[in-house]
């Protein structure tokens, strides 16, 4: 394990969903580019073609750890503008090829990362038709009903492959499967669009095995500086820009490359997936042994697979003692954790994921969202289980105080 620098303080960080530290050896690798090789990579004197060159071996870097051609590699400011960059650059394409809007078929689920599921609500304004796939009890695409969504106007599915909030995850290439033979059928182009952010520490993001044309990466969920995402594309996948200005980016997305971020981004995802199985099976078990514990107080429940699960997720709800009164009460005691993923959590209210699969608002009120790190120890889980126990066992002698007076 490559060392974190991290909390030297008793705080306990349990929402690495959210958010990663950034190895020490990444901060000390991409320093030079902001003071030493800091120029701009599309100048053609020496200081900018060393930055160049450092842009295109991360590119090659990245390539290579996905299966991709450096020349598909692209990369963003975030996960949410890869997504943004994927969904809306797919439809333009198509539009601009001759397809009216009202004539094009989206295909995602309910579930979906606000960076999706907004961008599909733009779409729908616009007059693209969308559907939605159907889940079972857990949160999974129910793999044999896809097949009656598409038609010959579908041009693209967009699924996440690690949900950011129950961490279920999802058949990928199951799904891929099911749309490339529909394909085959109809002779139809269909994208399929797979949001990645969540999975590069624990599952393999290699575009070949997910069988993906379009995967978003997001380099601050995996040891990496935020503020730097990537948009991996199949070769020959049309996706048209919708940020203009230099052409940076393969003409895709203009704007001048971020060096620092951007190697900074490829030592991270490759670090990433060179260990991934091994890291995955470690945290599994802590993250098994923490569920266990957890299901053993009464009216503690687990959202989402026990099995088709990520390796770092637990999301529980707990009945009686509402979850934003959890978290700020957890904080005090030192335990940093979320009640749903961070881009939905500064509107407030319950899980819209919890209430979609489950149609139960006390359910989606009552939420936990913890998230482990490679660093995180079985200690660390023990003094967080024994924090939640007493301001479980508080709050529901409170609620029983107030209901009796």
């Amino acid at each position: 394990m490559l060392s974190v620098m991290f909390f030297r303080s008793k705080r306990v960080y349990l929402d690495y969903a959210a958010a990663t530290p950034v190895r020490k050896e990444i901060k000390k690798a991409i320093q030079a580019y902001f003071d030493v090789d800091f120029a701009n990579p599309s100048a053609i004197h020496k200081e900018g073609v060393r930055a160049r060159r450092a842009v295109e071996k991360a590119r090659l870097a990245v390539a290579r750890s996905v299966g991709a051609r450096p020349e598909d590699v692209i990369f963003t400011a975030s996960g949410t503008e890869s997504n943004n960059l994927a969904l809306f650059g797919v439809c333009e394409s198509v539009n601009q090829s001759g397809v009216a809007y009202d004539d094009m078929e989206i295909i995602t689920t309910a579930i979906e990362h606000p960076s999706v599921s907004a961008v599909i609500e733009i779409l729908k304004a616009k007059g693209v038709t969308v559907k939605y796939l159907p889940l079972d009890e857990t949160g999974q695409v129910i793999v044999s009903e896809i097949k009656s969504l598409l038609t010959p106007k579908t041009i693209l599915v967009t699924v996440a492959y690690v949900n950011s909030e129950i961490g279920v995850v999802q058949p990928i290439s199951a799904i891929s499967r099911v749309i490339k033979a529909f394909e085959k059928d109809y002779s139809n182009k269909i994208v399929f669009h797979v949001d990645g952010a969540q999975a590069p520490l624990w599952l393999s993001c290699h575009i070949n095995s997910l069988k993906s044309d379009l995967l978003s990466l997001d380099a601050g969920k995996c040891y990496g500086p935020k503020g730097v995402g990537i948009l991996i594309k199949r070769h020959g996948v049309d996706v048209s820009p919708y940020i203009y200005g230099g052409g940076q980016e393969n003409n895709i997305r203009s704007g001048t490359e971020n060096t620092p971020l951007i190697v900074g981004a490829s030592l991270a995802l490759v670090e990433a997936q060179q260990n991934y199985q091994a890291r995955a099976d470690r945290v599994s078990l802590l993250r098994d042994g923490l569920i266990e514990k957890l299901l053993k107080i009464e009216g503690v429940v687990l959202n989402g697979s026990p099995e088709k699960r990520v390796a770092n997720n637990v999301n529980v709800s707990v009945a009686g003692v509402p979850s934003e009164f959890a978290v700020v009460s957890l904080d005090e005691a030192g335990f940093a954790i979320a009640t749903k993923s961070a881009c939905s959590g500064a509107t407030g209210g319950g899980s819209a994921v919890i209430r979609h699969i489950y149609n139960d608002d006390l359910r989606a009120e009552t939420t936990l969202r913890i998230t482990l790190g490679e660093e995180t120890t079985k200690r660390e889980l023990d003094n967080f289980f024994d924090a939640l126990k007493k301001h479980i066992e508080e709050t529901r002698v409170s609620h029983s105080f107030l209901t009796k007076s």
